[in-house]
């Protein structure tokens, strides 16, 4: 097992034993437990994933790089051009937010966005 899956593994059960060691400390406080239990799971869960499909082969290649690279771009553009519409939609008066939740449209917009152009271009096997 490489070890930077060992590190997953311990920082995730970490977090779920300090979230779990925070509800009982900390009953009125919903939000730091959540936290570390979100965390802690998402790092676990990595961490043995990874492993299972990995093992002690490479994780990546110049193929899987050049294609995170293309994904990533495609998203940056794609975010762009949202967070332009979500200013000119601010601007005359179709949709009115607040500030946090554009920067929440934003963020979830890029992040969705480079997920799905990463597993297009993944299936589609290279970019050109």
């Amino acid at each position: 097992m490489k070890p930077r899956n060992v590190y997953r593994i311990v920082i995730g059960i970490l977090f779920i034993l300090t979230g779990g060691a925070s509800i009982v400390t900390t009953p009125d406080d919903a939000i730091l437990p959540a936290a570390l239990l979100a965390a802690g799971c998402a790092f676990l869960v990595t961490g043995i994933i990874r492993n299972k499909r990995y093992g002690d082969d490479p994780e990546s290649d110049e193929r899987s790089r050049k294609i995170g690279a293309y994904g990533l771009s495609y998203a940056w553009l794609t975010g762009i051009i949202g967070i332009t519409l979500l200013f000119w939609a601010d601007y005359f008066g179709i949709v009115k937010m607040s500030a946090q939740n554009a920067f929440a449209v934003s963020v979830l917009l890029l992040a969705f966005s480079a997920i799905v152009y990463q597993m297009y271009l993944f299936r589609k096997g290279d970019v050109e």
